[in-house]
């Protein structure tokens, strides 16, 4: 199995994208990490399925140099026009699109622009908000209450992002918050494609902590709408713990793709994609082969 990064020319910038398994053929499926991750953490998810898999780095995220503007960002619309300005550009014929929490959502608003590029979907909890609170962005200092009020995203916030080096960052992460249940081959993969050299051997954060929170609270984009351009066999994992939908949330987007390719697992929680990657492998096989 070979992992190959390549940088790729975006307009005011460039995204860096990970290839796995290239040796395999042509590129059969594009994931879009979660918020605040990056395209290596899913390495021992994506070289299972023994197919050429391309990860991207997101806008803010990993080693993609695209600019962040974080009083103006309220919606995800800006990385789904990054995903479709990718995919056109530089992966040719038909994929499975898949993605991971913001990243899934990002890829169902992608999917207009992607319409006959798509053989097939697959989301893993994509963040699915009522219309409450779609409306709050919209708002005079909506978002800024919402950094505020959103736990989440006011973690988010105050999250470090210095460290004396990778091997602080590893042992401040290990068995901690969201990685309690995660192996260290996975962490590490998350440090490995998060973190870059600053001042003094120093690491940090390659996402910045701010633009993680800024991603949180901006919800003014409608994914039920969207999901209408998916292909006929999209699927949505959807997790239990910590959700980040609701039991109508859930049968909106159902209403649109088939309540039967709604998958609701009470006991995951949402970085199940992470934790639970027997599962994640099986899901994105069975896309795979539903695809073809």
């Amino acid at each position: 199995m070979t992992t190959k990064r390549m940088t790729y020319d975006m307009p005011l910038g460039t995204m860096s994208a990970l290839h796995y398994n290239p040796e395999a053929g042509p590129v059969r499926l594009v994931f879009a990490h979660a918020n605040g991750f990056n395209a290596l953490t899913y390495k021992s998810i994506l070289e299972q399925l023994g197919v050429h898999s391309v990860a991207m780095d997101l806008r803010g995220h990993g080693f993609t140099r695209l600019p962040t503007d974080i009083a103006a960002l309220d919606s995800f619309h800006i990385f789904s026009d990054d995903i479709a300005t990718f995919i056109g550009r530089y992966v040719p014929g038909k994929i499975v699109l898949a993605g991971h929490s913001f990243g899934a959502v990002a890829g169902i608003l992608a999917s207009g622009q992607l319409k006959d590029r798509l053989s097939g979907y697959v989301g893993f909890d994509p963040v699915s908000m009522p219309w409450f609170a779609r409306q709050w962005p919209k708002l005079p200092m909506g978002r800024a209450l919402m950094k505020r009020l959103i736990p989440i995203a006011k973690n988010a916030g105050n999250r470090r992002r210095e460290f004396e080096s990778a091997k602080a960052a590893f042992d401040r992460y290990q068995g901690r918050g969201g990685f309690k249940h995660v192996s260290d081959e996975i962490l590490n993969d998350y440090l490995t494609g998060g973190m870059e050299p600053i001042e003094n051997g120093r690491m940090q954060l390659s996402c910045d902590p701010k633009w993680e929170q800024a991603v949180f609270c901006a919800q003014n984009h409608n994914l039920y709408k969207a999901a209408h351009d998916l292909p006929e066999n999209s699927r949505a994992h959807y997790a239990g713990k910590f959700a980040v939908s609701s039991k109508s949330t859930r049968a909106k987007l159902g209403r649109v793709i088939g309540q039967d390719n709604i998958i609701f697992n009470s006991e995951f929680s949402h970085l199940f994609p992470i934790q639970e990657t027997e599962y994640t492998v099986a899901a994105l096989q069975e896309a795979l082969r539903r695809a073809d």
